[in-house]
């Protein structure tokens, strides 16, 4: 599937100006197309010395070279994102806070896929059990807060375009959910008013740029 891309006038970049000086259309996704899209930008990526779900619960722990701390991270998969357990994501909702640029080039795919709930049987199936009180973890949280703090750009600092353009549809798509959600409770207010999306709104032209100049 192609992607048309379009660039005017030239991007600028300076003292937070991205957004006055952004003029770029990306297609929109369906769900299908935008799954599809995920798993091909993040086919074969691997964690390497990278920073996994259970390295980042150590740390959010403070178990740091503890013993504890190095049976955790042994737990981590390291080869293939696509074998873990959904269940680890709940168990390790916070590390989404803790992984470094590998850390997150890695689960990133994971956790795109988990928001948009294509593995919601196996939650169905979690939930089912009533002692079963694990928060998710807040993946539309990560890729729309603080974007311009250093800690984002450099836990974002690995991703290729292809990935961040997935990012970029993601985005696009929980907008045009928000939207959907407007219209089916008869809300004629502009979506503006919803501070969820103006954060999905900014996010959106942060990623673009990003995608471009990446």
């Amino acid at each position: 599937m192609v992607c048309v891309m379009e660039r005017s006038p030239p991007l600028r970049i300076k003292n937070n100006g991205w957004k006055q000086h952004l003029n770029v259309k990306i297609m929109r996704r369906t769900k299908a197309q935008l799954i599809g899209v995920i798993y091909k930008a993040f086919e074969g990526v691997t964690l390497e010395e990278g920073i996994g779900l259970w390295e980042g619960y150590a740390l959010d722990e403070r178990l740091e070279n503890t013993k504890e701390y190095y049976r955790l991270k042994g737990k981590d998969e390291r080869e293939d994102w696509q074998k873990i357990p959904i269940l680890d994501l709940y168990y390790c909702s916070s590390s989404i806070s803790f992984l470094d640029a590998k850390g997150m080039r890695f689960h990133l795919g994971l956790y795109l896929l988990f928001a948009l709930e294509v593995f919601w049987e196996e939650e169905e199936a979690l939930h089912e059990n009533e002692d079963f009180d694990l928060s998710p973890p807040e993946v539309q949280f990560a890729l729309t807060y603080n974007l311009e703090s250093d800690f984002s750009r450099e836990r974002f600092s690995l991703l290729n375009k292809a990935q961040m353009k997935s990012v970029v549809y993601f985005l696009e798509y929980a907008l045009g959910e928000r939207k959907s959600h407007f219209r089916a409770h008869g809300i004629t207010q502009k979506p503006s008013f919803d501070k969820r999306y103006k954060e999905l709104e900014n996010a959106i032209a942060f990623w673009k740029v990003k995608a471009l100049v990446g």
